[in-house]
């Protein structure tokens, strides 16, 4: 399954947006996250200059684009941590990135410190021990299980 297929099943498919009214009428509408923030489409994170634009929905091909952009900045993101990483591990902090963002991402130093030097195992162990595993430990159990390198 490749990366932007795994957001959509991480963030909510338009069938599970549906079943919680976030997906009606052929669109999807701005929803609270489970930390409060308003979001639209497949977990993107509404700013402020943008409630207005979204307050009427957006089209499922209005939430493919606005994902792809999100996947875009994010893979950006992840370049700023100065890691070399497979393409298993890269799709792995894109998703990371992606649902912590880039600062929470930064307060994992020990899983970066082990990725830094190809400790793939040592990574794994200190993103379980963290409030990110406890919070959502379906998809980073998941995450973990599409890793080659462990």
């Amino acid at each position: 399954m490749d990366l932007k297929q795994r957001l959509i099943n991480y963030e909510g498919t338009k069938e599970y947006q549906a079943t919680r009214g976030y997906f009606k009428q052929g669109k999807f509408w701005m929803y609270k996250d489970t930390e409060g923030y308003d979001t639209i489409g497949y977990g993107h994170l509404v700013m402020n200059s943008e409630r207005e634009k979204f307050k009427d929905g957006i089209t499922p091909m209005d939430a493919d684009i606005l994902l792809a952009w999100d996947i875009e900045r994010t893979m950006k993101d992840v370049k700023t941590l100065g890691l070399t990483l497979p393409k298993d591990w890269e799709d792995f902090m894109i998703i990371m990135v992606f649902q912590l963002g880039l600062n929470g991402t930064r307060q994992f130093r020990k899983m970066i410190t082990a990725l830094k030097v190809g400790d793939y195992k040592e990574a794994v162990v200190q993103a379980k021990n963290s409030k990110w595993y406890r919070q959502t430990p379906n998809r980073l159990n998941d995450m973990v299980k599409q890793l080659v390198n462990k």
